[in-house]
Parts: structure tokens; C-alpha cells; sequence
């Protein structure tokens, strides 16, 4: 019994061998065209695959671009957002100091800066003269300084509110002129010489209305500069000393970002 097994297993054995030389001899056999055909499919899901994960890449690519160009759009519109606003403080505070001064001061609307930037100035048809003998008018000296730092004028600008911080160191509206310093150097892409006029306003004036403003804008200077952990602390520490400022609320929005 086992013998005959034995001859059954090498008989099949060599039908098995034949059936492969088979395949060989005879290409044109239904095995080997079935063979083929299923090669050909898995190349051809091969390179669809390989389509796929190209057109994903390309895909990919795109969307990032189109995120880093969205985050851009908005960090500009928040920084133009974050100067408009402080304008508009800055209109208010100096219309509120000129109308003290005549005695007719109350609250003012500020008006809508649609109109340009140019809107923002107050023209003074009345001098007020902080100091006798200086022959200057305050008002029209930052005035006229603003006016240069809308038009982009920023090097001019910085000549005209240093001038006037020189003049009327003890004016109210001398920590907005050394803010403004600030600015103008930012504007220029000069952050290190910005993070220092910024600092000026938070040391000579820690009590004046732009400390809100210059601690945020020190935070962009940061950001700029690739100083992510400081910039990071700089706006926690505005969120924190400042709450309910605009500089506050512009501050969450890049933490949250």
C-alpha cells in the first residue's frame, strides 16, 4: 500500500512539473495569459496609486500655500486694525487736551477714518503755547509730525516728534509722540531700533495711554524677529494687565492662533 502511494505522489510530482513546463513551452496557454493579465492590472493600479498620491502632494502643497497666504492676509489686516486704532486714541486725546485747554471739551465721537488718513488731523486754528518764549506751538509741531508719519514720511516724522518730546517733555501727549517714534522705525522693518523706542514709552511713561499699545506692539516686534516664546509673553502679560483693550482682545487672537 505504501509503495503505490509513493508512485501516485511522484506521479503527481511530475504532472505538476509538466504543467509549469508547460506554461513555459506554451505561452499562448490559458494560465500564462492569466498570469499576464493580472500583472498587467496590478501595474496599472500600481500607477494609479502613484497618481493618487501625487495629485494628494500637489493638493497638499496648495492648501498650505493658501493657509499661509490666509494668515498672512490677517495678520495684516490686525496690524492695520491695531494702528488705526491707535489713531483714533490718539485723535481723541489730542482734541480732548486742545478742548481743556479753550474750556469747551466733551466727549467727541471720533470720526470715521473712511476718508483717509489724512482725516485724522486736527487742524488748530487757535495756538496754544505750552511754554512762553518758545515761539512754538505744540499742537502744530505733533500735528505736523503725524501728518508726515501717514504720508510715509517716517524719517521726517521721527525728526518732528523727537523735537517735540525735546521741547515739551512734560505734555500729555508726549508718550504718544515717543510712541509714534516707534511705529515709524517698525513701519521701516528697523525692529531692533523699534523694540527700543517702544520700550522708551513703557519706561518714561508707565502711566501714559499708550503702554497698552506699545507693550502689544512689542510683541509684534518679537513675532518679526523669530522671538516666538517672548512674543508669546508679551501678549499674555497684555490679556492679563490690559483686559477689555483692544490691545487685549488683539493679543487673545494671536495666542489663540
Amino acid at each position: 500500500m505504501t509503495a503505490i502511494a509513493g508512485r501516485l505522489c511522484r506521479a503527481g510530482f511530475g504532472l505538476a512539473a509538466v504543467g509549469l513546463l508547460a506554461v513555459a513551452v506554451f505561452p499562448g496557454c490559458g494560465w500564462h495569459s492569466e498570469f499576464v493579465r493580472q500583472g498587467v492590472v496590478l501595474d496599472s493600479l500600481a500607477a494609479r496609486n502613484a497618481r493618487l498620491e501625487r495629485v494628494q502632494q500637489q493638493q497638499g502643497e496648495e492648501s498650505r500655500r493658501r493657509q499661509a497666504q490666509m494668515l498672512a492676509e490677517i495678520e495684516r489686516i490686525q496690524n492695520e486694525q491695531a494702528t488705526v486704532d491707535a489713531r483714533l486714541v490718539d485723535l481723541n486725546e489730542r482734541m480732548a487736551r486742545i478742548g481743556r485747554r479753550l474750556g469747551v471739551w466733551q466727549e467727541v465721537t471720533v470720526p470715521d477714518t473712511a476718508a483717509g488718513p489724512d482725516s485724522a488731523v486736527v487742524p488748530d486754528s487757535t495756538p496754544v503755547v505750552f511754554e512762553r518764549g518758545t515761539g512754538v506751538d505744540p499742537d502744530q509741531l505733533y500735528n505736523t509730525a503725524y501728518l508726515d508719519f501717514t504720508r510715509g514720511m517716517y524719517k521726517v516724522a521721527i525728526a518732528g516728534f523727537e523735537q517735540y518730546i525735546q521741547m515739551f517733555p512734560d505734555s500729555d501727549m508726549a508718550d504718544n509722540a515717543q510712541y509714534w517714534i516707534g511705529e515709524c522705525y517698525y513701519a521701516q522693518g528697523e525692529l531692533n531700533r523699534s523694540e527700543e523706542e517702544f520700550r522708551k514709552v513703557l519706561i518714561r511713561y508707565p502711566n501714559g495711554s499708550k503702554v497698552p499699545a506699545a507693550t502689544y506692539k512689542l510683541g509684534l516686534v518679537y513675532l518679526a524677529q523669530n522671538r516666538e516664546d517672548a512674543a508669546r509673553r508679551q501678549f499674555e502679560a497684555v490679556v492679563e494687565k490690559y483686559p477689555g483693550t483692544t490691545e487685549a482682545k488683539l493679543a487673545q487672537e494671536r495666542l489663540n492662533r
